[in-house]
C-alpha cells in the first residue's frame, strides 16, 4: 500500500509537469460558438443531445491525439507539416481556409465577450465592449514565449539555457492563467446547475442514443452544429505546435550532423552530453528518473562491453560504435517520446472530461430551465440572459455573464495564438509573433465591430452563428491532412540523429516571395522603423539520407574525427510512429463522417428546408 501511494505520488508530480498544453485547447470546447449551439439544442430537444455532445467529445480526444503524435514525433505543427509534405499551392489552398478558420475562430469569441461585457455592463455600448476585447491580445504578447523561440542549437551556452528557462516558466504562468479562466467557466456552471431544476434520471439517460435525433430533421441540424462547434480546426494547428515545448529537453540531446561529404558520402556526427542508458527501462510505468532526463549535459555515451568483434568489422568501425551507441540512443529516444505522448494524452483526457462536464452543464440548463420548465426556445444569448434572470433570478443571470466572459476571454487568447501557428506555418514567416498577433486580432476586430455599430444585437447573434457554419466548411480540410500525416511512415518518424533542418520548400509563388522580399527592402532603405520588426527566414534543406551501396566507400566514411564526434557512411534507421491499422481505420471513418456532416449542413443551409 505504501509502495504504491509512493508511485501514484511519484506519477502525479510527474504528469503536473505535462499538465497545461490541454486546458489550452480544452478553453477552444468552451467558446461562445459552443454556448449557442448547446443553449439552441437544450431549449428545443431537452437532454436528447447530450449524446451527441458526448460522441463530439470522443472525436475530439481522438483527433486531438492524433496532433499529441504529430507535433512530438515529427517537431512540425498541422501548418509546418502541410508546407512540407504538400504541393506548393495545395498548401496555400489549405493556408486560406485555416485562416478563414482563424477569422470566424476569433470573431466568435470577441463577439461573445462584447456580449457578456453588456449583458453585466448595459451601459456599456457594444461597439465599446468590441473594442475592450481586443485587449486581451496584449496579455498574449506579455506572457507568451513562442517555443520555436526556445528550440536554441544543442551548443548553445549557459546563459542562453537560463533564458529558456526564464521563457518556459513564463509559458507555465500563462498556462495556468488560461487553467484559471476554464476553471471559473466550471464554477459557474456549478453555480446555475445547483439553480436549476434538475431530473438526474432524465440527464442521464440523454447520454444514450435516440432515434428521434435522426428522424427529426431540426434536431439533426442541431446536432451536427454542435459537432461542428465542438471539433474545432484552430484547434488542431495550436494543439500539435504546443506540445513541442516539453520536448525540446530530449530532442536537444541528440547527436547533431556537423557536416556531409559528397564522394564519398559520409557524416560528421557531433555527440550530445548525456547519458541516457542510465535511465530506467520501464516504460510500463514510466517510472524514468527525472533528475536523468532533466539533467544538464555532463557525460558521453558510455562504451559497450559486447561489441562485435568480428572479423569483418575492422578497428576504426568498432571504436565509433563504442562511442556511438546506436541502441542506448533509441532506447533513450524511444523512452522520452513514450513519456510524452503518455502524459500529452492524460493531460488531453483530463482538460476535455473538463470541458465535457461544461458543454453537458450548458445543454442541462436549457433543457431544465428552457424546454421542461418554460416551453421556451432560445435564439440567442442574450435571449437566454434575460429567460435566466427572469426565471432563476438575477444573480443566476450574473453568473452567466461571468462564465460567458470568461468562456470568451480564455478562447480569445488561444485563437490569437493559433492564427500565429497558422501563418508562420503555412506560409514560413518567422517575423515578430506580436506583428502576427496584432494582424489576427484586427482581421477579427473589424467585421464585428462593423456588425456592432451597424446591426447591433442582432447582427452580432447573426454573426456569430454564421462563424460557427464557416468552421463547420473547414473542419475537414483540416481533419483529412492530419489523418494522412499522422498514418505515414514518411511523416511520422523521428531522426536518431539531428538532421539539420527540414526541407521547407517556399510557401509562396515566387512573384510573391519576390514582391514580399523588394517592399522589406525598400522599407529598410526609407529607415522605416517597423521594417525592423520584420524578417522572414528561410529553414536551410535538409541533409538527404541516401544508403551507399560501395562496402570499400562505406569503410572508408568509419573515422574518429574527435573525442565527441564521428564520421558514418550512412545515418541510423529513424523511429517509425505512424498510426497501426486499427488507428487509420477510426481515423478515415471519422473524417468521412465529418466530410458527410458538414456537406449535409451546408446543404441544407443553402437550401430552404
Amino acid at each position: 500500500m505504501h509502495h504504491l501511494a509512493i508511485r501514484t505520488i511519484r506519477y502525479t508530480r510527474r504528469l503536473s509537469k505535462f499538465i497545461g498544453p490541454g486546458f489550452m485547447i480544452a478553453v477552444g470546447y468552451l467558446d461562445p460558438g459552443n454556448w449557442a449551439t448547446d443553449m439552441e439544442g437544450g431549449s428545443r430537444f431537452g437532454y436528447k443531445l447530450l449524446f451527441i455532445v458526448l460522441v463530439s467529445n470522443i472525436i475530439a480526444i481522438f483527433l486531438q491525439s492524433l496532433t499529441i503524435r504529430l507535433g512530438t514525433v515529427t517537431g512540425l505543427d498541422l501548418a509546418a507539416a502541410c508546407r512540407q509534405f504538400l504541393p506548393r499551392y495545395v498548401n496555400l489552398f489549405l493556408y486560406i481556409l485555416a485562416e478563414l478558420s482563424i477569422v470566424a475562430t476569433d470573431l466568435a469569441e470577441v463577439i461573445g465577450s462584447a456580449i457578456a461585457l453588456n449583458l453585466l455592463f448595459p451601459s456599456l455600448p457594444l461597439p465599446a465592449g468590441v473594442a475592450i476585447t481586443a485587449a486581451d491580445v496584449f496579455l498574449v504578447l506579455l506572457f507568451y514565449q513562442e517555443p520555436d523561440d526556445l528550440a536554441t542549437s544543442n551548443t548553445g551556452n549557459a546563459e542562453s539555457r537560463r533564458s529558456r528557462q526564464k521563457n518556459l516558466l513564463m509559458i507555465r504562468w500563462f498556462e495556468v492563467f488560461v487553467m484559471l479562466l476554464v476553471a471559473a467557466v466550471g464554477v459557474c456552471f456549478i453555480v446555475e446547475l445547483v439553480y436549476s431544476d434538475i431530473v438526474a434520471v432524465e440527464v442521464l439517460k440523454g447520454y444514450l442514443p435516440s432515434k428521434e435525433i435522426f428522424a427529426d430533421s431540426g434536431a439533426l441540424y442541431v446536432a451536427i452544429g454542435i459537432i461542428g462547434a465542438t471539433v474545432m480546426p484552430h484547434n488542431l494547428f495550436l494543439h500539435s505546435y504546443i506540445v513541442q515545448a516539453r520536448c525540446y529537453k530530449w530532442r536537444d540531446n541528440r547527436p547533431v550532423v556537423k557536416s556531409i561529404t559528397a564522394e564519398p558520402q559520409c557524416y560528421t556526427v557531433a555527440f550530445a552530453q548525456l547519458s541516457p542508458a542510465s535511465t530506467r527501462n520501464n516504460l510500463e510505468t514510466f517510472a524514468v528518473s527525472e533528475k536523468q532526463i532533466q539533467s544538464s549535459n555532463s557525460e558521453t555515451f558510455p562504451e559497450q562491453d559486447n561489441v562485435n568483434d568480428s572479423d569483418d568489422l575492422d578497428t576504426s568501425e568498432r571504436q565509433s560504435r563504442e562511442l556511438l551507441d546506436v541502441d542506448t540512443l533509441r532506447h533513450y529516444l524511444r523512452t522520452n517520446l513514450s513519456i510524452n505522448l503518455h502524459y500529452g494524452f492524460v493531460d488531453l483526457f483530463i482538460a476535455l472530461l473538463f470541458a465535457f462536464f461544461v458543454n453537458s452543464a450548458i445543454l442541462i440548463v436549457a433543457s431544465a430551465n428552457f424546454h421542461y420548465g418554460h416551453l421556451h426556445v432560445v435564439s440567442d444569448l442574450f435571449d437566454a440572459h434575460a429567460l435566466l434572470q427572469q426565471y432563476l433570478g438575477p444573480a443566476a443571470a450574473i453568473v452567466f455573464s461571468l462564465a460567458l466572459l470568461f468562456s470568451g476571454q480564455s478562447s480569445t487568447l488561444t485563437a490569437t495564438l493559433a492564427g500565429q501557428v497558422v501563418m508562420s506555418g503555412f506560409l514560413g514567416m518567422s517575423g515578430r509573433p506580436w506583428i502576427r498577433r496584432i494582424v489576427t486580432r484586427l482581421i477579427a476586430i473589424i467585421p464585428a465591430m462593423v456588425a456592432a455599430c451597424v446591426a447591433g444585437r442582432s447582427g452580432l447573434s447573426q454573426m456569430l452563428v454564421a462563424s460557427q457554419v464557416a468552421l463547420s466548411i473547414q473542419l475537414p480540410f483540416a481533419v483529412v491532412p492530419l489523418v494522412w500525416f499522422t498514418s505515414t511512415k514518411k511523416v511520422m518518424h523521428l531522426h536518431l540523429i539531428h538532421n539539420a533542418k527540414r526541407d521547407l520548400s517556399p510557401a509562396l509563388p515566387v512573384w510573391l516571395d519576390t514582391l514580399i522580399d523588394r517592399s522589406i527592402l525598400y522599407l529598410e532603405a526609407t529607415s522605416s522603423k517597423f521594417a525592423r520588426y520584420i524578417q522572414l527566414h528561410r529553414c536551410a534543406p535538409s541533409i538527404p539520407r541516401r544508403q551507399s551501396t560501395n562496402e570499400d566507400m562505406n569503410s572508408a566514411c568509419v573515422t574518429m574525427e574527435s573525442p565527441s564526434e564521428v564520421t558514418m557512411p550512412s545515418l541510423p534507421e529513424p523511429i517509425y510512429y505512424s498510426n497501426g491499422r486499427i488507428m487509420t481505420a477510426i481515423a478515415v471513418f471519422i473524417a468521412l463522417l465529418l466530410i458527410g456532416l458538414n456537406f449535409y449542413l451546408v446543404v441544407t443551409s443553402i437550401i430552404p428546408q
